[in-house]
């Protein structure tokens, strides 16, 4: 047997046993003689041996460029070439050597933890975790089951894998088209996160989190195609697909003690998951380059995305901002009109504001969280005696309304402008857009805008407040797929060919800022021509 080392960096050792046959070979990774992670050859007949592969980022952080690696296979040494990209190291060998006698594994992404097996903390709060959000999924009719490296760690032996990273979960709509599929993620995600969890969406999962007690579980959507296929868009490593056939189920199976449900026929989907060899352990698996196939139809987009964001946001800041300063700098400019359409309205931050000097203005969120929000806080208290309420019903009182709705269906925006202004109404009208223009796609913004020069009166205006090109490489608090960055002359470009007028502008930092962010903005204000 020969041991042939393909890559050595700072992340990945992979290598090939030549000539090592079919039964897997046990392997370690030594360095100045202590053994330092363990893997498992898989055999790979059409390269000629055995392939393996360390996943080891952290490991840099206890050894130096001077160190004595060796990859150990049986009877059989081989040394690696000095790790001359390793920096100074901040703890020693013997540090990592007595971390590595309390438990401590790389896990799969190279990170050194506490072994999943003997984290009874960790555990114990996956569980709490996973059975609360297995009640709020039943209600509405899914069934959430183990999945991913949890399944798999389960079922081959009943306990945690030592070198997972996380807890994986999934449940299977009943849907087989995939825009109705991330549809029920929304709505997945809306409920967890008005039961107090903290929800953040991926292309194919969403992330929740226990805000007590901080840990995490991924929840994956999967469903049947149309051909009975069932599809995982995180993807799988196998070949054998797991058909609707295939499905009798659920059933409860072992996991560190105490039972929890997976799909029945549960080997046919493991190892349509991680192929042929799930048997052998594999701390070196890497998604990325053992995926065989992915499914980027079942993916949430932007919009989807951007929804949860939001709706999480919402339900666990339920108190209402101070006006931001854009709304200060429309309301001096002298061209906020009598009645105003505030779009992406969020919790009415800037609304309230806007109706303490206008008698109109209406607000609209597709955020539903965000518009109860609002629309609690509008609510007048009850009056004290028949005489107050007398009183009220002389009173003349601004109108202040906050709807739930899309804001890029142009149908939806005609009829707001609409009710914005009554017939009888002559008084102009302002069309509202702090941070959206960002948040929606060009497609969206094209209709968004065509829709308002069409509604809007001459002498109606627009004003917006959107991230700029400039902002794109500053620091942010979040990154956000589908959030854009905008050239402001690109706009303005638009708004003239669309018959407005620039009147107002400001570019710059300073204008927001949020926590360690401080984007680079662009303020506009625009009057239709007559």
């Amino acid at each position: 047997m020969q041991i042939d080392i393909l890559d050595f960096g700072p992340a990945i050792i992979s290598g090939l046993l030549r000539e090592a046959g079919e039964r897997p070979v046990k392997l370690q990774l030594l360095a100045d003689g202590v053994p330092l992670a363990g893997n498992w050859g898989i055999p790979a007949p059409d390269q000629g041996g055995q392939t393996f592969r360390f996943n080891l980022s952290s490991l840099w952080s206890y050894l130096g460029n001077e160190a004595r690696l060796q990859i150990r296979a049986n009877d059989v040494t081989a040394d690696l070439p000095a790790p001359t990209f390793a920096d100074t190291p901040k703890f020693s060998l013997k540090d990592l050597r007595l971390k590595l006698e309390a438990g401590h594994v790389f896990n799969e992404k190279g990170k050194l933890q506490l072994s999943k097996t003997v984290d009874t903390v960790w555990q114990n709060n996956m569980f709490a975790l996973f059975d609360g959000m297995s009640t709020i999924l039943a209600t509405k009719g899914l069934k959430l089951f183990v999945l991913y490296g949890t399944l798999l760690g389960a079922y081959r032996n009943s306990h945690f894998i030592g070198h997972d990273h996380d807890f994986d979960a999934g449940y299977i709509s009943s849907h087989t088209d995939p825009d109705k599929v991330v549809a029920e993620v929304v709505e997945v995600a809306e409920a967890l996160s008005r039961h107090g969890y903290r929800v953040a969406c991926k292309l194919s999962c969403i992330w929740v989190t226990d805000p007590k007690t901080n840990v995490t579980i991924d929840i994956f959507h999967t469903y049947f195609d149309e051909a009975g296929k069932l599809l995982l868009p995180f993807g799988v490593c196998g070949v054998k697909p797991f058909m609707k056939s295939n499905f009798r189920g659920h059933v409860d199976i072992d996991l560190a003690g105490r039972k929890v449900p997976a799909i029945a026929d549960t080997e046919a989907l493991v190892e349509y998951i991680y192929g042929p060899h799930w048997k052998i352990p594999n701390p070196g698996h890497n998604w990325n380059l053992d995926r065989t196939e992915k499914f980027p139809q079942g993916y949430a987009k932007p919009y989807h995305r951007w929804k949860i964001y939001w709706m999480d946001y919402y339900c666990h800041n339920r108190g209402i901002l101070s006006p931001s300063s854009f709304e200060g700098f429309v309301s001096r400019s002298g061209y906020l009109r009598r009645n105003v359409v505030d779009v992406g309205c969020g919790n009415g931050r800037d609304s309230f504001a806007l109706s303490a000097i206008r008698p109109t203005v209406i607000g609209i969120d597709n955020c539903s969280v965000a518009i109860e929000t609002a629309r609690a806080r509008v609510m007048p208290p009850p009056s004290k005696g028949i005489v107050r309420s007398l009183l009220n019903l002389f009173r003349r009182r601004p109108v202040l309304t906050f709807e739930h709705g899309d804001i890029t269906d142009p149908e939806t925006l005609k009829t707001l402008l609409h009710t914005a202004r009554p017939p009888r109404d002559k008084g102009g009208l302002t069309l509202y857009a702090r941070f959206l223009l960002h948040a929606i796609t060009r497609i969206h913004q094209d209709k968004f805008l065509e829709c308002a020069a069409r509604e809007l009166r001459a002498g109606d205006t627009i004003a917006f407040e959107f991230r700029t090109d400039q902002d794109e490489p500053l620091k942010k608090n979040r990154k956000l797929d589908g959030r854009r960055f905008i050239r402001p002359e690109l706009i303005e470009k638009q708004m003239a060919e669309l018959g407005f007028q620039v009147v107002e502008r400001e570019e710059g930092i300073g204008f927001s800022p949020h926590l360690s962010e401080n984007p680079h903005l662009c303020r506009l204000i625009f009057v239709k021509n007559g």
